[in-house]
Formats: C-alpha cells, structure tokens, sequence
C-alpha cells in the first residue's frame, strides 16, 4: 500500500510525529545508538566555512542537529519538512537554526542557493516520481558544483543480516506503508536515480555492512 501525499501528510502531522524520536531511537539501537549511528553516516562529508545547507525532510531535526554539530560555525542550516507535526516538535529543541513546513519537490528557495542539500532517510518512503522530483528540485536550488547527499538504507548481502533488519525495522507488519517504495527505490538503484536527474561524479559508500548508504552527486 503506498499512501497518497494528503493521507501521508495527515499520518505524519497527527500520529508519526508523536514516536518518531522513540522510533529513531529503537531503529539505530543496534548500530550504537543514534548519535554515534549519525556521526558515522557524516563521516565523509566535507564541510566548508560558509556552507549554506538545506536538510531536506528534516523530520523532528535530529539529522539536522547531527550536521550542525559537524558543519562550520558560520554555516546557514535550514531544515524543512512536508509534516507540520514533525516540524513543530523539532522546533522545541531549540537548535540554533531555521525550520519550516516545505513541500521537497516544491521548496521555493531560489535557484542556487545552497551548497549542500541533505535528503536523510526519506527518499525510501516515497514514490519513484516524488523521488526523481525531489532529487530534481535539489539539483534546482544547488549551486554550480554544489553537492546532494543522500542518507538511506540499503539492502545488505548477507541474508542474516537481512533477516535480522527486516525484523528489527518492522519489514514485517502487513502495513508498513513504506515497504513498496522501499523495494521499488533499491531496485531502481539510488545512484541511478541521482544520475537520472542530472548529477554527476556520483559516489555511494556502503556503511553498516550494506544496511545503510550514502550517496552523493554534484550538480
């Protein structure tokens, strides 16, 4: 069952927003907690003094608040989010940045602006055109060699392991919204995606064993 955007939008705002944390929380357990999970997936990720970023269905603004913690003082951080749920709770953490309630295909910042835009464990949950929308209007808002990077899951080769996240992330509830859209994206592949909307030098490194992955293109 994939959810039209309107129901969605209701899910996230009313439900989803409410355990979202407890969630995150229960999911990165066995990877060392939230925190270190997230300091890993950030890893690679260069910053600049000045970087002006985005984070992209920022959620409840923990992935957001990783990237500060990373990202130069002088950094512009905005994280947006379709849920007004979601975003009202991350705004109760009083981080030191901007977020707003933001459509990711439709976003309204002017072209090139940013130098960074962050899609962190979203892209799985929707529709491959959403998808190919959302990573097109990245593109739009990026500046001339700005960078996307792309946070998600993956689909690790060992079936053990398999297995095992399939059952830790509730693969196995008949309705888990996000299962066919989660196989459709690691079907099409990701770092296909990324290249269909128009990036280039396109890397993807494995983390956790293949549970996770980071995907990043230049426009």
């Amino acid at each position: 069952m994939v959810l039209n955007r309107k129901t969605y939008r209701w899910f996230y705002d009313h439900i989803h927003c409410r355990y979202y944390n407890l969630l995150t929380r229960w999911c990165f357990l066995p990877f060392g907690g939230e925190k270190k999970f997230r300091e890993e997936m950030l890893t690679s990720i260069d910053f600049q003094s000045q970087d002006k970023i985005l984070d992209m269905c920022c959620g409840t603004g923990n992935a957001t608040f990783a990237i500060a913690k990373k990202a130069a003082k002088k950094a512009e951080i905005i994280g947006i989010d379709l849920s007004s749920g979601q975003i009202n709770f991350a705004r109760r953490k009083n981080y030191n940045f901007y977020f707003m309630v933001m459509d990711a295909i439709r976003t309204g910042f002017k072209d090139c602006y940013f130098d960074k835009v962050f899609i962190t464990h979203a892209i799985h949950e929707m529709s491959r055109k959403i998808r190919l929308d959302t990573l097109n209007e990245a593109r739009r808002i990026l500046k001339e060699k700005g960078r996307v990077i792309i946070l998600e899951l993956d689909n690790p080769k060992n079936l053990l392991i398999r297995l095992f996240i399939g059952f830790w992330f509730f693969y196995w509830l008949p309705f888990n919204f996000e299962t066919p859209t989660r196989k459709d994206m690691l079907k099409q592949g990701l770092t296909n995606e990324v290249k269909e909307a128009g990036f280039r030098n396109i890397i993807k490194i494995s983390k956790y064993k293949g549970v996770f992955q980071m995907v990043a293109g230049n426009k």
